[in-house]
């Protein structure tokens, strides 16, 4: 039988716990229990999970609480339990959205430390028929968790390298440096995606990279999965990471992107290495068409793109150059952005955009003939088709 919230809530008011809102969801069920100690958690927000906090990582401003009590209704958590003491001042505010939700808030006594409440919690949850899955597989979701809090707290900086952490690392068996970081991107999937599908995506992954022999951790945060892999100097290159994207995008039945850091000889600067795969996954978005998986040491000028595109000056530069083909092709659904973004692909050549865009000539010239009366340029000149290549791809970024 299935736990639900009912039966948290009855399970934590015998430890002197209050109901404070969220009657109308008791019958929600519950598969999962974890702790929130760490900020910025909202991405590893899961449906069906009570969450169980002190409260201190999110203490100090009403925006903080506020948008923690969203980001659990928007996942579809269960529950969350938390103590008064770090978000007193805000108390009404957070129940009041809460109520708003109808999100069930249960209030621990500040006495009560919350890894009874949480053992207590889980041992409901094991000995349930509805979770005898979770009590068979018990080992192998210890070391997700584990590995997922040894990521996060990379990520936040709160790990110290020395000989007894280096060990840690050797018991969760995660890769020795030098090592990439991989974010794997599964585009549009359906909102209604279960937390079951995110882990058959996460499995398809994996099998992947053990019949590819990586020696790999696996993580998943919904639609993008984190990958930390150990540095193959005989296997590894651009061509090879595409070979791999494309077999997940077939067994998995979705298109995929990837973006790959450069190596890293230590987890020390863990977090600089994940910015290096946030980037390359960015331009993968931004050139999804001709290069679906990005290398952060093959990214070239691309980067310094990206970079540029966030001053207002470039702002300014796009705008001037561009702002008229857009407006002309929303007020009369043509394609006059897509003909120019083919044109300068093409340096110029029209017999080859023609072909490109199954395009007569005759049509190719009509739209060149409209973009330059509205632009002012002349696509014949080889300047004029550098400014706008350079408009087009600052535009993306500012776009995405």
């Amino acid at each position: 039988m299935a736990i639900t919230v009912r039966d948290i809530v009855e399970l934590a008011q015998k430890k002197g716990c209050v109901l404070a809102t969220g009657e109308s969801k008791l019958s929600k069920e519950v598969y999962y229990v974890d702790t929130m100690e760490i900020p910025d958690m909202e991405a590893w927000m899961k449906p069906n999970v009570l969450y169980i906090t002190t409260g201190y990582a999110y203490s100090g401003t009403k925006e903080k609480i506020l948008s923690l009590i969203k980001s659990l209704h928007d996942v579809n958590a269960a529950a969350i339990a938390i103590k008064s003491r770090f978000i007193g001042a805000y108390m009404e505010e957070f129940l009041k959205l809460a109520e708003e939700y109808e999100f069930p808030i249960i209030i621990m006594p500040e006495e009560l430390p919350f890894t009874e409440l949480n053992y207590a919690v889980m041992e409901a949850l094991v000995t349930s028929q509805h979770h005898e899955e979770v009590k068979l597989k018990s080992e192998e979701l210890n070391k997700r968790k584990a590995d997922r809090k040894l990521f996060s707290d990379l990520l936040a900086g709160n790990v110290v390298i020395n000989e007894e952490l280096n060990q840690y690392f050797h018991e969760q068996n995660w890769p020795k440096p030098p090592y990439y970081i991989m974010l794997i991107e599964f585009e549009k999937l359906p909102g209604s995606y279960t937390d079951k599908q995110f882990r058959n995506l996460e499995q398809c992954i994996r099998k992947v990279f053990v019949e590819e022999q990586f020696d790999s951790i696996v993580l998943s945060n919904r639609k993008i999965f984190p990958c930390i892999i150990k540095k193959d100097e005989k296997k590894y290159n651009q061509q090879y990471f595409e070979r791999i994207k494309e077999v997940i995008a077939e067994r998995s039945g979705h298109n995929v992107l990837m973006g790959i850091s450069d190596e890293n000889e230590t987890y020390i600067t863990f977090q600089m290495t994940y910015k290096e795969a946030i980037n390359a996954l960015e331009i993968a978005h931004i050139r999804k068409k001709e290069c679906p998986v990005v290398w952060n040491e093959k990214i070239g000028y691309w980067k310094l793109l990206k970079d540029m595109s966030q001053q207002q000056q470039c702002k300014e530069f796009v705008s001037k150059k561009i702002d008229a083909l857009i407006q002309y092709d929303k007020e009369n659904k043509s394609d006059l952005i897509e003909t120019l973004e083919a044109l300068v692909n093409h340096l110029g050549a029209r017999n080859i955009t023609a072909t490109s865009l199954y395009l007569h000539r005759n049509t190719l010239m009509y739209r060149i003939k409209k973009i330059e009366n509205l632009t002012g340029y002349d696509l014949s000149d080889p300047e004029s088709i550098l400014e706008l290549s350079l408009a087009l791809r600052l535009n993306k970024f500012m776009n995405h």
